[in-house]
């Protein structure tokens, strides 16, 4: 399934038409619409709106491997969850989408934005940079994190990053889904 009809599926699934997940993300039917048939790009601003509606965190939006499951997931394997449209920001599963720990590699290139608008979503969540400088935002406050350095973000907190750095900032999220105790 492509992304568009992940969150159709997913829409469907919570009960609720376009106009209904369209009131409650704050995006126009026809974007939401236009998204579900693949015709429009939505940002990682825009995904992480429609997954806090739906209850879903973004790595649900990944298709289930057919595969048989192994424990190792290298770095050629990995399954692309999000690229902008610039390419200047890209999402990566680092583990198999059915396991109730997710983590994602998100890779900022320099001077780029991860989203122009704070958001926080349903689930708490544990950054670490792995190389380059990331500059967060976490309830108005900035931080810089350097390679080495993490952050913890509690659920519904506001928060948005930034590689002001002249490398790529590839950093490390974890979380548990829909509340699962690690």
């Amino acid at each position: 399934m492509q992304l568009g009809e992940k969150i159709k599926y997913f829409r469907k699934k919570r009960g609720l038409t376009i106009k209904q997940l369209s009131t409650l993300t704050g995006l126009s039917s026809g974007f939401i619409s236009n998204i579900e048939r693949d015709l429009n790009s939505p940002s990682v601003s825009n995904l992480q709106q429609i997954c806090q509606v739906l209850d879903i965190n973004i790595v649900d939006l990944i298709e289930p491997s057919e595969k048989k499951e192994s424990v190792v997931i290298k770095k050629a394997d990995r399954k692309e969850i999000f690229k902008n449209e610039d390419n200047n920001v890209k999402f990566e599963s680092l583990t198999d989408v059915e396991k109730p720990l997710s983590c994602i590699c998100i890779t900022i290139e320099p001077g780029s934005n991860y989203g122009n608008t704070s958001w926080g979503h349903n689930f708490d969540e544990m950054g670490l940079v792995v190389s380059g400088t990331l500059e967060i935002t976490v309830d108005n406050i900035k931080y810089e994190l350097n390679a080495g350095d993490s952050v913890y973000i509690n659920k519904f907190t506001p928060h948005n990053y930034r590689n002001h750095g002249s490398i790529p900032c590839i950093t490390y999220w974890f979380s548990a889904k829909n509340n699962t105790t690690i």
